[in-house]
């Protein structure tokens, strides 16, 4: 399927590229973009030989966050939404549901933030599994910036389970910029690397992956995820039990231990 304000490629056997193409509005999530995003979710969600998914921004951003001068989102509001109800069905709703969609794949995936992240930018930088930054990379949670509250698009859940409560409660309540060496420093990503090598960098990683277990990548990825709110250690430990007896009884486990012995031996 032809996108309009997206391109999906797949640059290696096994790894999707998800490219937001809006470069002249540093790649704002317009209406059309997330519906658009929306409709690639639900494909990639059945497509098993994809198994890594990455997502970046087209030239200098990453994501600029909603798309206020979006003419359906202006036309929507006529300056003031007639209800609150109105507004979550046209608009909220279609922006947060991204994220737990995002959560939902099978893919484990790679943020490659290359420049801006702002608003709901950053959170889909935060609903990745890994982020791998460029030195031009900023996080900013411009919500409050706008008279909005800094709780949107899963940044209250993801945020703090990154860099810890307090320093989460300061960025979210002032709304400041997070430059890509303070991102790394308080775990914000997982890594910045030199611009040049940044699409290279998240490829690596991405290769990695791919030399492990399909089901092995997908359980590790639902652990991940779901033991993000499980109840007690008993019930984390329960769900890795349950991973870690059906990939006993695949094919890729007696073939890893075989190579694993072999090397030993060597």
């Amino acid at each position: 399927m032809a996108f309009a304000t997206i391109k999906f490629a797949e640059p290696e056997p096994g790894v999707g590229l998800i490219t937001l193409s809006r470069p002249d509005r540093l790649n704002a999530l317009s209406l059309d973009m997330v519906e658009e995003l929306h409709t690639l979710f639900g494909q990639l969600s059945h497509r098993e030989q994809v198994r890594v998914l990455m997502i970046t921004g087209e030239g200098r951003g990453f994501c600029s966050g909603a798309d206020l001068k979006d003419a359906r989102i202006r036309g929507e509001a006529a300056g003031v939404f007639p209800s609150a109800a109105r507004h979550l069905e046209a608009i909220q709703k279609k922006y947060a549901n991204l994220i737990p969609e995002m959560r939902r794949l099978p893919q484990p995936i790679i943020a490659v933030v290359n420049g801006p992240a702002a608003g709901g930018g950053m959170s889909l930088a935060l609903a990745a599994d890994v982020v791998i930054a460029g030195p031009a990379a900023t996080f900013t949670p411009s919500f409050i910036n706008i008279g909005l509250s800094g709780g949107e698009m899963g940044t209250t859940f993801f945020l703090p389970k990154h860099v810890g409560s307090a320093r989460a409660a300061e960025i979210l309540l002032t709304g400041r910029t997070v430059q890509a060496a303070e991102a790394e420093r308080i775990g914000l990503v997982s890594r910045v690397v030199e611009p040049e090598r940044l699409m290279e960098a998240a490829m690596e990683t991405a290769r990695t992956m791919l030399a492990k277990s399909p089901v092995g990548l997908r359980f590790t990825k639902e652990a991940l995820n779901l033991n993000l709110t499980a109840t007690s250690l008993e019930a984390a430990i329960e769900l890795e039990n349950r991973n870690q007896s059906i990939c006993c009884c695949t094919p890729e486990f007696f073939g890893a231990i075989e190579d694993f012995n072999k090397r030993k031996l060597g």
